[in-house]
């Protein structure tokens, strides 16, 4: 069974032992400014609605944040096992955060009302604890393991392909064709249905939140203000902008584009790329559908399809869906070899 590395281990630790400190620093910076209740549930107000015993909740938040933190540490230990390891190290990363963002969310605003029926939840601290638990999801991210597995994965899948068709694997596809370097490559790929609606979604959220939506206090509909043009004239360019993106090689790099709005996803020179494939790219290999980064490489990834595999000069990774692939991949090839 092979051992996969874990990397950035100092990093990973600070990051799972952080939200138990929080957690813990924050109270005893409250003292005994926190009441014996604190409000810890909103709904449609700006006044809290929902409230806990103050010894119930500091014990539930710091158990959740040292339990995640053992989660993430047990995971280490489970590299051999891609899968575990990062369901562990996900389910521990998000529920350290988690609880420490939704205890500073709940127990400031309690202590600084003193009442804790008069304690107000402003923007600043629902910001607060959405970053939080996205924050709980870089640890899996940072580790790389199921990245490594993922690679393994891919070059099993190309040996086996590679084997059926009674191929030298040490031989890329792409160089059993013969293309002029000079040749030039210029093709669209589109995304499904599903992921056009996905690029839609933002805009209507927008819309909802400048026309429909009002809040009963003037800070609840700044903030509504705020995030209405910020859903539409940002988040709705660039989700629906990667439904559909270009691939163009010239004479001496390979450019990824957006079709729609034309901003750059990715730019390669050719004397960067050390091997370049022509194979099919699954999404999950690749950590998922859409615009992904993760430790070692990135991706453009709009469907399961053939598509460009490169393994780069400095050790990273890069794939991208598009059609004509074999072609795209001999027209490379060619350039390397000139270079």
């Amino acid at each position: 069974m092979p051992h996969y590395e874990v990397k950035h281990r100092s990093l990973l630790t600070l990051l799972l032992v952080l939200p138990s400190l929080i957690v813990l620093g924050t109270r005893l910076l409250l003292g005994t400014s926190l009441p014996a209740i604190t409000a810890t549930h909103w709904s449609g107000s700006a006044y809290p609605d929902g409230f806990t015993d103050t010894r119930v909740f500091v014990t539930v938040c710091i158990s959740l944040a040292i339990g995640g933190a053992v989660l993430g540490f047990i995971s280490f230990s489970l590299s051999h096992k891609p899968v575990l390891h990062s369901l562990l190290l996900f389910v521990g990363g998000l529920a350290a955060w988690t609880s420490a963002g939704l205890f500073v969310s709940c127990a400031v605003p309690s202590a600084l009302a003193g009442d804790p029926t008069q304690a107000l939840l402003s923007g600043g601290f629902t910001v607060l604890s959405i970053v939080a638990s996205l924050v709980g999801l870089l640890p899996v991210w940072i580790a790389g393991v199921y990245q490594q597995h993922a690679k393994e994965s891919q070059t099993k899948r190309r040996q086996r392909v590679a084997q059926a068709q009674g191929r030298d694997t040490s031989v890329p596809v792409a160089n059993t064709a013969t293309t002029s370097s000079a040749q030039g490559f210029n093709q669209t790929a589109s995304a499904s249905w599903w992921f056009w609606l996905l690029g839609l979604f933002p805009l209507a959220m927008g819309i909802v939140m400048l026309t429909v939506l009002k809040g009963d206090d003037e800070s609840e509909t700044l903030i509504m203000l705020i995030s209405g043009p910020l859903f539409v004239l940002i988040l709705t360019p660039l989700i629906l902008g990667l439904c559909k993106i270009r691939v163009r090689i010239t004479e001496d790099q390979v450019r990824v584009s957006s079709a729609i709005f034309a901003f750059p996803l990715r730019t390669i020179s050719v004397n960067q790329i050390k091997e370049v494939r022509s194979e099919e790219i699954l999404p999950m290999e690749w950590s998922g559908w859409g615009w992904r980064f993760f430790p070692g490489g990135s991706a453009v990834v709009l469907r399961r399809s053939e598509g460009l595999s490169f393994d780069l000069e400095d050790g990273k990774r890069f794939a991208v869906t598009i059609p004509d692939s074999q072609r795209a991949a001999a027209i490379l090839h060619s350039k390397m070899n000139r270079v």
